[in-house]
């Protein structure tokens, strides 16, 4: 894994260790010790696939252009998210989108970060819960940019099925991200890691990219079988690994941002009754056991009994889901979104305990 390299540094508004200054975090660490913690998937045994979209480029350019002409927005708000290379992840989990969808995604993604930020840290609570109703309301009220890039998404293949899959999980990403606002503020808590978990994997919009997973591959599954107790839980691998690594990897962007209320590091941190940087290492691990499981997972298609034509669809998707965890990976490791001067430590790909915390269950034939 590269070392940093200057383009990770802070942000020119946010110095790290000018922001981190003489913060003590709950246990009494300073701020300032604190390393994030990072691995590479590229270098497990069977690695998960990393590669760009070949057409990133020019659709990342013209999306920028659109993020500044259609979306009101401060401009130093622009300028962020333009520089966090937010279009830019897109790119990386979905490296077979054509280019026309690849912009649809990037406009899309740019949106929806803008309005992720607005319900997670930017904001007051008034604020984050109207961004919240913007997303629940999705489908039954017009919202130009949105409208825009789904009416795209649309006209490039997304049939029917998919739509309503993806405007169903829009809906849930909103609901859920309530929940999190309401503990944030301290309205509200969860009451365990598994409680956290199942409510994080709509908030962090896992669903919302499995629709897209399955419009950019072309998945054509019976929509009985996304209920299949095989392909939850490969949705739940992938959903786990996603938020785990982001979770462990924000955590200190986050915190100088003032989301410290609600967050997992916090909820299980406590739980654990483990200081602020044993935890980071073990949400980290508990991402790499994701990844374990999802690679598990992949390997039982075969024998699922389900029908030659299903299983060669399965496969499809389970290929669409490594693809877009290893993008996660690889944009994570890389973005200023969340490397803002922090240092790193170097953790295995692996899991050293497995799903200790009983997150999934095993699939049962």
């Amino acid at each position: 894994m590269r070392s940093p390299s200057p383009h990770d540094a802070a942000p020119p508004d946010l110095p790290y260790r000018e922001a981190a200054g003489s913060i003590r975090l709950w246990d009494g660490t300073p701020l300032t010790d604190l390393t994030t913690p990072r691995h590479d998937l590229a270098t497990r045994t069977r690695p998960f696939p990393v590669q760009r979209n070949y057409f990133h480029a020019a659709a990342i350019r013209a999306s920028a252009r659109w993020l500044g002409q259609t979306v009101a927005m401060e401009r130093s708000e622009y300028e962020r998210l333009v520089r966090e290379d937010v279009g830019g992840f897109v790119s990386w989990v979905y490296p077979e989108a054509e280019p026309a969808q690849l912009r649809a995604l990037a406009d899309f993604h740019h949106w929806a970060v803008w309005l992720d930020d607005l319900m997670d840290r930017r904001s007051s609570p008034a604020t984050s819960l109207t961004a919240c109703s913007v997303l629940e309301s999705l489908g039954s009220a017009e919202l130009a940019p949105f409208d825009d890039s789904f009416a795209r998404m649309r006209s490039h293949g997304m049939q029917d099925r998919h739509a309503e899959r993806f405007l169903h999980a829009m809906r849930l990403y909103g609901s859920s991200s309530r929940k999190e606002v309401q503990a944030r503020e301290g309205h509200s808590r969860f009451p365990s890691t598994a409680d956290y978990i199942a409510n994080r994997r709509t908030s962090a919009a896992m669903p919302v990219y499995f629709a897209l997973i399955g419009w950019i591959s072309r998945i054509e599954l019976p929509d009985h079988l996304y209920r299949h107790p095989l392909v939850v839980h490969l949705e739940n691998c992938c959903s786990d690994y996603a938020l785990l690594y982001n979770d462990a990897g924000s955590f200190i962007k986050e915190y100088l941002s003032g989301r410290t209320e609600g967050s997992f590091v916090r909820l299980l941190s406590h739980e654990l009754d483990m200081p602020v940087q044993e935890t980071l290492n073990e949400i980290a691990d508990m991402a790499a056991a994701a990844a374990d499981d999802l690679e598990a997972a992949c390997d039982l298609i075969d024998g699922s009994g389900l029908p030659a034509g299903q299983r060669a669809q399965l496969h499809h998707y389970a290929d669409g889901l490594r693809k877009f965890t290893g993008g996660v990976n690889h944009w994570s490791n890389h973005t200023p979104r969340y490397l803002i001067g922090q240092p790193f430590t170097d953790t295995p790909p692996t899991s050293r305990t497995g799903d200790r915390h009983h997150l999934r269950p095993q699939p049962t034939p």
